[in-house]
């Protein structure tokens, strides 16, 4: 996990403890929540393509685990029905522990102890213990996220987008 996490940092520099829990939970869930209505999601994938499109290309992020994270920006339109039925077919897949999640979160905060990130240790101990409190599940990126990188992106397994 440390790897994807020193990753992270790397490309996303402006990350906080919340990114980095979102980041974590997809590394262990994937999508993290199941796909019901195939073509809603077709629908919510162009949608938000047609907004992102235009923006600079931007690679897609190993997350670890089997996934990625395959940016919007930059893709060509033919490839959103391919996209789609990987992160449908990856979200419905379901999978994923508990404790491996809590203990990947533990790595988090070491890392923080060790002063790996630009906000401390007890900031990163707080975000996860907020976090747990209100149960295990999908979070959002941060303002700050939003603001320097408008991310744009759908979690697949590796097997199914390549």
């Amino acid at each position: 996990m440390k790897e994807y996490i020193l990753l992270e940092k790397k490309l996303h520099p402006y990350a906080l403890p919340q990114d980095y829990i979102k980041l974590i939970f997809q590394h262990e869930f994937g999508p993290g929540h199941l796909i019901a209505d195939k073509d809603y999601a077709q629908k919510r994938l162009v949608n938000e393509w047609q907004d992102t499109h235009n923006l600079p290309y931007e690679a897609e992020q190993d997350i670890g685990n089997g996934y990625v994270r395959v940016s919007l920006k930059g893709l060509d339109e033919a490839q959103l029905g391919k996209l789609n039925e990987a992160f449908v077919k990856s979200a419905n897949e379901g999978g994923g522990s508990d404790f491996v999640f809590e203990s990947k979160l533990d790595e988090f905060v070491v890392l923080a102890k060790d002063g790996a990130f630009a906000f401390g240790f007890e900031e990163a101990k707080a975000a996860v213990k907020e976090y747990l409190s209100g149960g295990i599940r999908p979070t959002s990126h941060t303002k700050q996220y939003h603001q320097h990188y408008k991310p744009a992106y759908r979690v697949v397994k590796k097997e199914y987008w390549k």
